[in-house]
């Protein structure tokens, strides 16, 4: 458009140029012709005048010439009368003369001059004649006066013929300059046709090809707007324009059809209000008021109102049209029919929400009942089964929904004569499929007559998989008349299947921790029979051996040899040392079988039991114990002081020849591997000292790095919400090889001479943090060798000890294996 109305305009002035530059062209040739007509003209009055002046001169000569004649005659016969004639001839001469002078008054000076020596020689003239006619001259006399009576006609003749040559040159130059202007006249003539020829041509093609280019014009904007029209009303989304006040002004076939109107009944009508379903009403007029201020909106969902009554959601983006001042006068709207996009949006939400209750159970029996269920109602199909493979290649039908009228399939063993172990691998790889017209899809008659058993018209089966393996087919069947599948169908149907197979894996798995929990519970059980076995019968003998050996001890100590002394002190070293182990045992077993209800405990209280518990190892050490505000968790507040107790009573134990230094820290889950919370310590009893850096030693003064990554935690069940604690001391360290031993039940990595104990601390710590739902870890830098030698120097602060990791669901986030534990609602 921008073209064409160029193209028009350069045009326009191309024509307006042409008719100025013809119009120039004749003026020039008018004012050549004006010129040279006026140059012509006034040669032909100036000829004219020459030729009376010359006519004039003509016949003051004959005059000149009586005059001449009448003197003569005169001079010769004396007669009178010839001088009443050449009286009147000079004073026709005078006549003549004064003619000659009003003639041409432009030349009047010329004339008068001219005037002036005529009548001076005539006077000359008639002054011999008087001298003559007065008085008798002698001969001399006579031819004197003769002579200069002649030299004054001469002299007139001379003038006269020297002004008339003068006229007759004049007269011959105008009648050049006329000729030759009248020569250019016809040039300027001939050059201004042709030009104006050549212009009117110009103008003409001009003009023409305005005229074509205009018709052309005219012929591709009637079929722009032919187009447009077309385009506008067959467009594949609607449109329509309002006025300031939601009129419409306009609107396209597409959307009539979208609403079931006519034309005339929307056009002057109807206003968008009226059309919108009452729930859309105050979102078009919220968004109505932003397109008038920022002047567009793109993509605003409305529900709108069909003439039947029908709801069509629809995507609208408006264009505002303003004026030059910036006011609001109209709107441009397209409008998409998104029924396809919310249904699918309703499936997706639906498909979710059946993920979610396909996977809310545990049992395979509700499983696949809540499947079938839920996929009827969402893709409103007549029938939804779920065909489990046997090991044979052959299936049963293990849950079915299906519409009142049609056959039941259910319980029916399938055997399908056309279905081979090809379509079995087909499936197990994965294979979708979906058949509209079971009539036309090309299938072996056996196959087509199998479906019409169960009056099948049309149907789409998706394979089921637990894990790797192929399990079964959900398969959805169309009854009532062939159906067309659509991708989000059978997109919906895949995720469904998937989720089926994701919720039978973990039925499987349940299955499976149930038989490992039985085969648990009876472990526990030997192991409690084992531990009542141990406390009852094993303890009471060994009581017996031990007071008897401790008897031989008092009285035979010193009365035999120096072996059997020696022998009598392994033996009740021994028999005291199975006795602790024994002990051991059952405090190892009774986590479990003796543990306390869980209610909620403040790690603070218990924190100070296992210090006061402690007292007197604390006192003796010197150690300084030092932890954060600890958080109120879910548990069992006897076997948690145990955990505490259990760690502080290692850290002491494992010590470096300086006093230790104890931190316990506690982290939110979220909070790991972040330096955002800030120990504030707390006074803790006895030898606790309150600041707010962790222990010399290992952790340099700072707070422990809790980290999750660690090739020690790689199998750290993280739930959503924790607590982790840490235990950090600035001991002997661990060596790494031996951090995965330390909680293994009677391991020891030390001697009994240096460090007493039965092995079983850590193990009974692992046992009562698992059953908190829990897991435990250690992270630790064991001393060097040379770091206990005195040195000449003082040597820098070195970072040694181990920290005792632990992690404690929060209250609410206890796992499901645990939930039995968790605080009432």
């Amino acid at each position: 458009m921008k073209t064409d109305r160029l193209m028009k305009t350069v045009t326009s002035d191309k024509v307006s140029i042409g008719f100025v530059a013809t119009l120039l062209v004749l003026a020039i040739n008018a004012a050549t012709a004006y010129q040279s007509i006026s140059k012509i003209a006034e040669n032909n009055r100036l000829e004219s005048h020459s030729d009376d002046k010359i006519a004039i001169l003509g016949k003051m000569l004959l005059a000149l010439k009586d005059i001449e004649m009448g003197q003569r005659e005169y001079e010769l016969t004396n007669n009178p009368q010839y001088l009443a004639a050449h009286r009147i001839d000079i004073s026709n001469i005078h006549t003549q003369s004064k003619l000659l002078v009003d003639l041409k008054p432009h030349r009047q000076k010329l004339g008068a001059k001219f005037k002036i020596t005529i009548d001076r020689h005539l006077r000359e003239l008639s002054a011999t004649i008087d001298k003559r006619q007065a008085q008798v001259l002698t001969p001399a006399n006579q031819i004197v006066l003769s002579q200069g009576g002649q030299r004054s006609i001469a002299r007139i003749r001379e003038i006269i013929t020297s002004l008339d040559e003068s006229e007759k040159i004049s007269v011959d130059r105008l009648r050049i300059e006329s000729r030759k202007s009248l020569a250019d006249a016809q040039i300027a003539f001939g050059i201004s046709g042709l030009s104006d020829l050549l212009l009117l041509g110009i103008l003409y093609g001009l003009v023409h090809w305005d005229l074509t280019k205009k018709r052309q014009a005219e012929s591709t904007l009637r079929d722009y707007v032919a187009e447009f029209k077309e385009l506008y009303h067959n467009a594949p989304c609607g449109y329509h324009s309002l006025n300031s006040t939601g009129q419409f002004l306009r609107i396209n076939r597409t959307e009539l059809q979208m609403l079931g109107y006519e034309e005339s009944e929307i056009i002057g009508c109807k206003n968008i209000v009226d059309l919108l379903a009452p729930e859309s009403i105050q979102t078009f007029h919220h968004n109505f008021s932003i397109v008038k201020t920022r002047g567009w909106i793109h993509d605003l969902e409305l529900n709108l109102v069909r003439k039947d009554g029908q709801i069509v959601p629809i995507s609208t983006t408006v264009i505002a049209i303003k004026d030059d001042r910036g006011n609001y006068l109209s709107s441009r709207s397209t409008v998409i029919d998104i029924s396809d996009r919310v249904r699918l949006r309703k499936q997706a939400k639906l498909s979710g929400e059946i993920s979610q209750k396909i996977r809310q159970s545990l049992k395979l029996a509700e499983i696949l009942q809540t499947a079938v269920e839920e996929v009827q109602k969402l893709l409103e199909v007549d029938r939804v089964l779920i065909f489990r493979f046997e090991a044979d290649g052959s299936g049963t039908i293990v849950e079915e929904k299906v519409l009142a009228g049609y056959p039941v399939a259910m319980g029916s063993t399938i055997v399908d004569p056309c279905f081979d172990r090809t379509y079995h691998a087909r499936y197990a790889q994965g294979r979708v499929y979906t058949v509209t017209d079971i009539t036309q899809g090309g299938f072996e008659p056996c196959y087509v007559e199998f479906l019409q058993k169960f009056a099948v018209k049309a149907s789409s089966i998706v394979p089921i998989h637990l894990r790797d393996e192929l399990w079964g087919l959900l398969i959805v069947h169309h009854c009532q008349a062939p159906r067309e599948w659509q991708p989000n169908e059978v997109e919906i149907l895949s995720q469904l299947a998937t989720q089926i197979g994701i919720a039978l894996t973990q039925s499987q798995l349940l299955e499976q921790e149930q038989l490992q929990r039985q085969e648990l519970a009876r472990s526990n059980t030997e192991l409690e029979q084992f531990a009542h076995i141990a406390s009852h019968d094993l303890q009471e003998p060994l009581r017996m051996v031990i007071s008897y050996l401790q008897l031989l001890s008092r009285r035979y100590q010193g009365k035999l040899d120096r072996d059997a002394d020696e022998f009598i002190d392994y033996a009740v070293d021994g028999a005291a040392r199975m006795q602790a182990l024994i002990q051991a045992l059952l405090s190892y077993a009774r986590v479990s079988s003796r543990g306390q209800p869980f209610d909620l405990v403040k790690c603070d209280l218990v924190l100070q039991d296992a210090i006061s518990n402690l007292q007197v190892a604390i006192t003796e050490s010197t150690a300084v114990i030092t932890h954060d505000p600890l958080p109120e968790i879910w548990g069992d507040a006897t076997q948690l002081t145990q955990v505490f107790q259990n760690l502080i009573a290692n850290a002491i134990k494992f010590r470096r020849e300086i006093s230790p230094k104890i931190h316990i820290s506690v982290r939110s889950i979220d909070a790991l591997n972040q330096n955002t919370l800030s120990p504030t310590p707390t006074l803790s009893g006895a030898g606790i000292q309150s600041h707010s850096s962790a222990p010399s030693g290992r952790s340099c003064d700072a707070p422990p790095h809790i980290d999750l990554s660690s090739p020690s935690t790689e199998e750290i069940p993280v739930t959503r919400s924790a607590w982790c604690f840490a235990v950090t001391d600035n001991g002997i360290g661990i060596e790494a090889e031996y951090l995965d031993r330390i909680f293994v039940i009677f391991q020891r990595l030390h001697t009994r001479v240096n460090y007493p104990g039965t092995g079983i601390g850590l193990a009974i710590c692992k046992k009562i943090i698992e059953r908190h739902g829990g897991t435990i870890w250690v992270d630790s830098t064991p001393m060097r060798l040379d770091s206990v030698l005195p040195q000449s120097l003082p040597a820098q602060p070195e970072c040694y000890g181990s920290t005792f990791y632990f992690l404690i669901p929060a209250v609410g986030s206890i796992s499901s294996q645990h939930a039995h534990k968790q605080p009432p609602h």
